[in-house]
């Protein structure tokens, strides 16, 4: 059974059938990590793992919303100002609801049943397609005519406001934008983009998923905003025209004393702008080898200046570096668990997975989850 016969068989039996469904893509980013925030680039594609919505109104002034991958649910009151709530996967929805009551919505008392085939915790932006899973889902119900862009703020801005996750707008952009057999090279500040063709050839995207998801997730995410910000101040001293750490290259970087953490992050960030513009070049060039070589120098980079990685990312990183099937390997993602990218020849696709898997088992004693993935449509009312 698909997703979506899923989601609307669980929502007939609790609720009829729904008025409407909407489906929203996870994502992988080929290369370009916390870039999105600090205004560069990012080289992500959506993918055919996803979360599934079903809503009809209820003639209530509540809304039920069932998490059913989570086997939870909470009832939120339309009499009451929305606000967040303990329920950490329920401020993805009610931002969404917030946001929409900004444009001039009026909300009815509402049922929702969602899940997904995301791995929670993974990397791969669970909560920016359940964002936009919702905003398609009660633009729908509520008549609300919304353009891409006006979805993609509305979902952001949940997370920002809701979830407390000061994110960039990569994951809601790819979600929404994704196009099947390609890749977006996007700059997060001016929301320039333009698709290009993600031909591997005889080459396969693998999601190694560690399974572990450390607690400094969100708390070290913004603070790593926080530092490149501290960067961006201090350099504006000696180059007023720097406005994010998109207008700074190595040259000035090495001008401008720096405390050495900030240091760090900022030539991070800086490096890996130019690494996601060489990317983007060599794809187009069918270049696939030479763009594995910058996706290691990628996770180099975060796990060294950045620090967002763990141990066993890390781990899986360099086990791959030292197969020849694995052509570039890195984390992706917030950091601090959650999957490795892989670009990995299809010829020895079955043996070099085996391996991986032997590795990781034996350090961690945990057995890591594996997906193929493959690239597909954006965010989208399916019925």
């Amino acid at each position: 059974m698909n997703l979506q016969s899923h989601i609307t068989q669980l929502f007939q039996q609790q609720f009829g059938s729904p008025q409407v469904i909407a489906h929203a893509p996870g994502r992988v980013n080929l290369i370009g990590d916390h870039t999105d925030y600090n205004q560069g680039f990012v080289l992500p594609a959506a993918i055919d793992l996803g979360i599934t919505m079903a809503v009809s109104k209820n003639g209530l002034r509540t809304c039920q919303l069932i998490a059913v991958d989570l086997n939870d649910s909470i009832q939120i009151s339309l009499d009451e100002s929305l606000k967040p709530v303990e329920k950490s996967w329920a401020n993805y929805i009610i931002g969404v609801m917030a946001g929409l009551q900004a444009k001039g919505v009026v909300l009815e008392g509402f049922n929702a049943v969602f899940g997904g085939n995301i791995p929670v915790g993974s990397g791969l932006s669970s909560s920016a397609a359940l964002e936009c899973s919702t905003t398609y889902a009660l633009a729908k119900l509520f008549s609300c005519k919304l353009n891409q862009d006006e979805v993609i703020r509305i979902a952001r801005e949940a997370e920002h406001n809701f979830a407390g996750v000061k994110c960039g707008v990569m994951d809601q952009f790819a979600s929404v934008m994704g196009s099947e057999g390609h890749a977006i090279q996007l700059d997060c500040r001016s929301l320039d983009y333009q698709y290009l063709p993600l031909s591997l050839g005889n080459a396969g995207l693998v999601l190694i998923n560690t399974k572990v998801s450390h607690s400094l997730g969100d708390s070290q995410y913004n603070q790593r905003r926080k530092e490149c910000e501290q960067g961006v101040a201090i350099l504006q001293q000696a180059y007023p025209e720097v406005t994010s750490l998109r207008d700074v290259n190595l040259e000035m970087l090495e001008t401008v004393k720096l405390p050495s953490v900030i240091y760090q992050r900022c030539r991070y960030v800086v490096e890996e702008n130019l690494r996601v513009e060489k990317a983007a070049e060599l794809l187009q060039a069918g270049q696939l080898k030479a763009l594995g070589e910058l996706m290691y120098q990628s996770h180099e980079g975060l796990s060294k200046l950045y620090q967002v990685s763990c141990d066993e990312l890390d781990h899986l990183v360099t086990q791959a570096s030292r197969l020849e099937a694995i052509w570039g390997s890195r984390m992706m993602g917030g950091g601090f668990g959650g999957c490795t990218i892989n670009l990995i020849a299809q010829e020895y696709m079955e043996d070099t997975l085996s391996k991986l898997r032997e590795f990781y088992m034996a350090t961690f004693g945990i057995e890591p989850e594996i997906y193929p993935v493959k690239t597909a449509n954006g965010a989208r009312v399916l019925s």
